[in-house]
């Protein structure tokens, strides 16, 4: 595991199936929690810049959800309902009995799908280039073979680990598209090598799970008009995984929804355009205090 950064205290929490590795930061506050997306990804991969922007007067907590990071191995599968619960657990286990949901590709999918099932828990959202609403993938036929092919997830993994120009070459065509320099991006290839070979597959169960044959299994889009708290929509305009339309047809489905598209940004403006990205979240996180 690369170094937290300063002011950033990392814990972990038991659970029958598994331990979950969490990190927080920032003593005072309404909580947020920052979920991470799906891939080789993790809390430190996705959030490293924004937890301590956040920190300064908010509590946040960021775990790394089942089976990526440091919450592996996980026993079962890892799939939409198991991260609302873990996250129900987690929740119960800080003390929080509120908070906000922030959350990247697949986290947002598991934050609306949290908040649809938990009302009472969540005071606000952000959903960052997030899955899990819309109807079909771009390429769709090919993603659905591509998770019932069971070597295409582990092969991606191994390559990634053996090869590092690989990794920036993905990074820079598929999460890193609006064309500008990411300062970090030798480190984020280091992280994503160790994440890829430490779980030895490109895909998680969510994804499995999520992507039927035809059409998403996974798609909150026809009930996002029953959230019943704020939300802030935040897309890069360059995303090539998940479409900036399906930002657009979310927040048009959410009332009062704000909707922010960064330009030149790609599926990770987190960490593609932080100075950016953390200055949105500011914004929301401060006016829903």
């Amino acid at each position: 595991m690369t170094a937290p950064p300063q002011g950033v205290e990392v814990d972990h929490i038991e659970f029958p199936a598994g331990r979950i590795r969490f990190f927080r930061a920032g003593t005072s506050g309404p909580a947020i929690v920052l979920l991470h997306g799906g891939g080789p990804d993790n809390a430190l991969i996705s959030w490293r810049h924004a937890i301590g922007v956040l920190a300064e007067d908010h509590r946040v907590f960021v775990p790394d959800l089942p089976g990526q990071g440091g919450s592996m191995p996980w026993r079962g599968r890892a799939n939409q309902r198991t991260f609302e619960e873990v996250l129900r657990w987690l929740l119960d286990a800080w003390q929080v009995p509120q908070a906000v949901l922030v959350g990247l590709s697949m986290g947002g999918s598991i934050a609306v799908g949290f908040a649809l099932r938990n009302p009472q828990r969540v005071r606000g959202l952000v959903l960052v280039d997030s899955t899990g609403l819309q109807h079909r993938l771009r390429l769709h036929p090919l993603a659905h073979l591509a998770l019932r092919t069971r070597f295409a997830g582990p092969l991606a993994a191994k390559l990634l680990r053996l090869n590092r120009s690989l990794v920036r070459r993905a990074l820079t065509k598929l999460f890193f598209t609006g064309g500008q320099p990411v300062p970090d991006l030798e480190s984020i290839v280091d992280e994503v090598r160790a994440e890829a070979g430490a779980r030895g597959s490109v895909f998680a169960d969510w994804h499995a799970d999520a992507v039927g044959r035809r059409s998403m299994r996974i798609n909150h889009l026809p009930d996002l008009a029953q959230l019943q708290c704020p939300v802030m929509v935040i897309h890069g305009e360059r995303d090539a995984i998940v479409p900036v339309q399906a930002a657009r047809d979310a927040a048009g489905a959410i009332p009062g929804s704000m909707l922010r598209v960064l330009p030149d940004a790609g599926h990770w403006p987190n960490r593609e355009r932080p100075t950016e990205f953390n200055a949105l979240l500011r914004e929301f996180v401060n006016t829903h205090r």
